[in-house]
């Protein structure tokens, strides 16, 4: 039986992988239209300044989502592409880490949101939505990676879009029965996303295999994850840290920049599409290196090729959005160049963790963290918004720079 799986999970069929990254695109799609549906809703029924205040408790609250999931959601892809049978019995191990973690950086957050922020929206909204945005979001996302190692790229999207489908329509809702606020959306959010995700997990429930596990088994997954933990957070840092400096300064600022990363995840859709269908198929090849690298330069040529629709379309963005976003505009054509550095910054990371060197992950991100944050502080003060931009695409170059040099280090050894 387990050789069976190898065979077909190791064997390398392009026209699969196609298949594969072409039925995730629809889900994909989906998710980032309704991604943009929310954007664009809350950006006319809340304005520039309530959005921007909603977006700024949200980022707070995002910082902690990947340290909930303790980057588990990495190993179960890998592990569970690697090894099948063992799945549902790692993940019920997984569950038992990710509740009391949900409870411990879920309060954690709560905390940062009402000292940190500036005039932060009602304390019990600030609550409900940290806490459905941690839970939600980080649970979300070890189930999914579930799907996507089995190689059932469809149910992956169809998790992940789901999450976002309901909370489109939950605002469809709010806005049709009342006056919409920013704290009444924070409950609505909050409400719809621990909803869905209950729903999604009492249909997995039943798979799952609870065996007693050992301290020093649950260290060592621990220990696995940790590396993919502070990537995520380090990734979180780089993109959403700058809201609250930058509400600061505005919080109609801040939803002027949030709009603009928006727009760069949706014309990343192809990109983020074929990356996702590859790991598990790289993951599982036995001559992944030749492959890894004429899939990096294929995606690499994509992002350059969709930078550049990103930025003539710029122009465009305050017709959708409307008063008071001018500002996305100008930011989103600086940011379209962004992309590129991702992809090569992604298949850093899968060099890394197909060899188990997890601690060059591990490395590149607390750098990249440490360095995002330095960067944020010292330059949004000085340069606005210019140094927002200017500190996402240095924190990308020092992220690579410190993967490059494990990596040469690596062959030196090797030679």
């Amino acid at each position: 039986m387990k050789s069976h799986h190898l065979a077909r999970f190791c064997a390398w069929r392009p026209g699969a992988y196609l298949r594969a990254s072409a039925s995730l695109f629809p889900w994909l799609l989906l998710r980032t239209l309704g991604q943009a549906v929310l954007v664009i809703g809350l950006a006319r029924l809340l304005g520039a300044t309530g959005y921007g205040r909603f977006i700024v408790v949200l980022a707070v609250a995002t910082f902690f989502t990947p340290l909930a999931g303790l980057g588990l959601q990495g190993v179960l892809l890998r592990e569970g592409s690697r090894n099948p049978e063992a799945l549902f019995r790692q993940l019920g191990a997984a569950l038992r880490l990710w509740l009391p973690a949900t409870v411990f950086f879920g309060l954690i957050g709560i905390a940062t949101s009402l000292l940190v922020l500036p005039h932060p929206p009602p304390t019990l909204a600030v609550v409900a939505l940290v806490l459905g945005e941690v839970a939600s979001g980080s649970l979300v996302e070890l189930l999914a990676r579930v799907a996507q190692s089995q190689n059932r790229i469809q149910r992956y999207g169809a998790m992940m879009a789901g999450l976002i489908l309901v909370r489109v329509a939950a605002l469809a809702l709010y806005a049709l029965l009342t006056k919409p606020d920013v704290a009444g959306w924070m409950w609505v959010y909050a409400a719809a996303s621990l909803i869905y995700t209950a729903w999604l997990l009492a249909r997995v429930y039943p798979k799952l295999v609870f065996l007693r596990s050992s301290a020093g088994s649950l260290k060592t997954l621990l220990r696995q994850s940790a590396p993919f933990a502070l990537g995520t957070l380090s990734v979180r840092l780089q993109n959403e840290f700058n809201k609250p400096v930058l509400a600061e300064l505005s919080y109609g600022l801040a939803g002027n920049f949030s709009a603009a990363q928006r727009a760069v995840d949706i014309a990343s859709l192809p990109l983020t599409a074929m990356q996702e269908a590859l790991w598990p198929r790289l993951y599982a090849s036995a001559d992944s290196g030749r492959r890894m690298r004429f899939m990096a330069a294929f995606l690499m040529a994509l992002a350059l090729l969709g930078g550049g629709v990103l930025y003539g379309a710029a122009p465009w963005v305050p017709y959708f959005l409307g008063s008071g976003f001018d500002t996305a505009a100008h930011l989103l054509q600086f940011l379209a160049a962004l992309p590129v550095l991702q992809v090569l910054r992604n298949f850093g990371n899968f060099q890394a963790a197909a060899v188990h060197q997890t601690h060059v992950i591990a490395w590149a991100y607390f750098v990249g963290g440490v360095s995002s944050v330095m960067l944020t502080l010292w330059l949004i003060p000085v340069y606005g918004w210019d140094g927002a931009v200017a500190a996402l695409y240095l924190t990308e170059i020092v992220v690579i720079a410190v993967q490059t040099a494990f990596r040469l280090r690596h062959l030196k050894r090797a030679s």
